[in-house]
């Protein structure tokens, strides 16, 4: 090969290798994913989404560079609370082998919606849910309508989480507070765990013996002084409320008897 010819060949192959380095280094950093079609799996997602009263909101089973470890499956199910019970069945059942994980979000004829995942780390695919969602949502429905909420079990606490700006509010959200540990044992969390509710306007800690203390502050607080968020954590208190209340929302907190009397307060503009 003539030194004229070998200078291109030599550039077209150092631009080929480069590229395939710089894949493989993409792939590294985004652990890029590989669809990796099952049969089996195919079968799974067919036979749950048979079930009268279940849809599938999607399903993917794949694999991620550069490992190009195990497969992932995955799979979202939107059901109505009825035919929840058959759904898991029907997941259980199957001969697909390979872990899944799930996402469930089962509504109920009370208008509410309660969204919930299988097993953290699965070992096959029965979906395995740490809440029992019928028995929650039942206890849900008696508390309100237009609720949407994420039930999980979260370091030792029970946690409810509201991801929308549900109609209502803060106010909305009372009824929830009220029945904190009653909602807890319904979904067959651990009895004395806390009970953690949040949302775009509250960051709520319900610890054992206080469920009646913080509903009547925020009862207070919400139903007298206007107050439209509040957020407690361990670093203190947030609140948005009318700037002519605070002084006498500061006074509620510090004779709260509760953890959060104790800790700083600062109150924030409604931005909303």
């Amino acid at each position: 090969m003539s030194r004229r010819l070998l200078l291109p060949v030599a550039g077209v192959l150092a631009t080929a290798l480069a590229a395939g380095g710089l894949t493989l280094l993409v792939w590294t950093i985004d652990e890029t994913p590989f669809a990796r079609p099952d049969a089996g799996f195919d079968r799974l997602t067919s036979e749950v989404a048979a079930v009268p009263g279940v849809s599938l909101d999607g399903a993917e089973r794949w694999v991620e560079a550069p490992a190009f470890g195990p497969p992932t499956s995955w799979v979202g199910v939107a059901v109505e609370e009825p035919a929840l019970a058959e759904a898991l069945a029907t997941a259980c059942a199957t001969e697909y082998a390979d872990p899944v994980l799930w996402s469930f979000r089962a509504t109920s004829a009370g208008g509410n919606a309660l969204s919930f995942a299988g097993a953290e780390e699965p070992t096959a695919a029965c979906p395995a849910p740490a809440v029992d969602a019928s028995a929650l949502l039942e206890r849900i429905d008696g508390l309100g309508r237009g609720l949407e909420l994420h039930a999980s079990l979260r370091e030792g606490s029970f946690a409810l989480d509201s991801f929308e700006d549900v109609s209502g509010g803060l106010p909305a959200l009372l009824p929830i507070v009220r029945a904190a540990e009653d909602l807890r044992d319904a979904a067959g969390a651990e009895r004395g765990a806390p009970v953690e509710i949040s949302g775009p306007w509250a960051a709520i800690t319900v610890g054992p013996g206080e469920q009646e203390r913080i509903a009547a502050l925020l009862t207070t607080l919400v139903g007298e002084h206007g107050v439209t968020a509040y957020w407690a954590t361990e670093d203190g208190l947030r609140i948005v409320a009318p700037d002519g209340g605070h002084a006498a929302i500061e006074a509620a907190v510090r004779g709260s008897g509760l953890p959060v009397a104790d800790r700083p307060l600062r109150f924030e503009a409604d931005e909303s």
